[in-house]
């Protein structure tokens, strides 16, 4: 989080004004520094608040200097007293000053994330939002003063929201976009324009726009289509096509991947191995329709697809047939 990383930072600041500073404690400021551009920006944010004592103008050159980090000189080492005392006050101005560091330095980001198959991730957004990007998805942030965009390009990601009435938060998938302010959903792109969406907590307003599909927030330019309140899921194009309102056990299905699993409770066969065929470059054949409407239950870890053949063959009694390295036929057993 954006705290963590000024408080990193102001760590970093005690270290650095050591009169030892290790070849260790060196190599591993660079390494964190390397980790984001959010690292480069916090570091050198709270080094500017101490720039007119000119304390810590001596150390730009370790956080511009990616390939080097210079001995500490003589009058720096001499006074990292001072330098220690004022990166510990820096400690306790940023447990309580995040809010002051989104006002400077959180309100833009442009970004893009991408997951290939059967890879999931969490990331972290400025203005302390988060998102999870399921299997082979594709998300793309824009976020300015005057709002927070985002477009999910292909696949699913969940996203929780932070509250801030000034900038709503908008997901545009294709023609739909899907607005909230503090809340928590998930929007997957299905086939052709056909979007799902799922509320976990707080409301969301549905709309859809014909403009080319960028990241800007353009529900008010929409067409409404509806609100979701928590349970709620929608499958919608140009228009609401179904909206049912979930019980707890069937929403907890429905998010299970966040957690690595899929949950099925009498699904047919056919509809499980879409859904696992996500996380594989695997193809996966169903030899005769009776078994792909077989019903099946059980939880299926994502990342062990091996597992899942396994399962279906000891627990349903599906033959499991390896036909080459990339081709898997599943028929009934006998």
């Amino acid at each position: 989080s954006a705290q963590q990383i000024e408080t990193e930072a102001a760590s970093w600041l005690v270290v650095l004004g050591r009169e030892q500073v290790s070849a260790e404690d060196r190599m591993e400021f660079k390494r964190w520094l390397r980790q984001s551009e959010r690292h480069r920006a916090a570091f050198d944010t709270l080094s500017a608040l101490w720039g007119e004592m000119e304390i810590l103008k001596e150390l730009e050159d370790i956080g511009e200097a990616m390939t080097q980090t210079p001995e500490l000189r003589p009058p720096l080492m001499q006074r990292r007293g001072f330098l220690a005392a004022a990166a510990s006050v820096l400690l306790m101005v940023t447990a309580g000053g995040t809010a002051y560091w989104h006002h400077l330095r959180g309100l833009d980001q442009v970004a893009a994330f991408e997951t290939a198959i059967g890879e999931q991730r969490t990331v972290e957004l400025v203005d302390g939002s988060s998102v999870e990007i399921n299997t082979n998805s594709s998300v793309r942030v824009a976020f300015s003063r005057g709002e927070r965009a985002v477009e999910l390009i292909r696949g699913e990601a969940h996203f929780a929201v932070a509250k801030d009435k000034s900038r709503p938060f908008t997901v545009r998938a294709g023609s739909t976009v899907v607005e909230a302010v503090g809340t928590a959903f998930t929007v997957r792109r299905r086939d052709g324009e056909l979007v799902e969406v799922t509320v976990e907590e707080g409301t969301v307003a549905l709309g859809s726009t014909q403009s080319p599909a960028t990241p800007k927030n353009a529900l008010p330019d929409a067409t409404p289509h509806a609100h979701l309140t928590a349970g709620q899921s929608v499958l919608l194009n140009e228009a609401v096509e179904t909206v049912r309102q979930l019980p707890k056990v069937e929403l907890d299905r429905k998010l299970a991947w966040r957690k690595g699993v899929l949950v099925y409770s009498g699904e047919p066969l056919q509809e499980v191995i879409d859904e696992i065929s996500r996380y594989t470059d695997l193809k996966i054949e169903i030899v005769d329709p009776a078994l792909a409407a077989k019903p099946v239950a059980g939880y299926f870890p994502v990342s062990l697809i091996d597992g899942v053949f396994q399962a279906l063959h000891l627990k349903f009694g599906i033959h499991v047939e390896r036909i080459d390295s990339t081709h898997v036929r599943l028929s009934s057993a006998g």
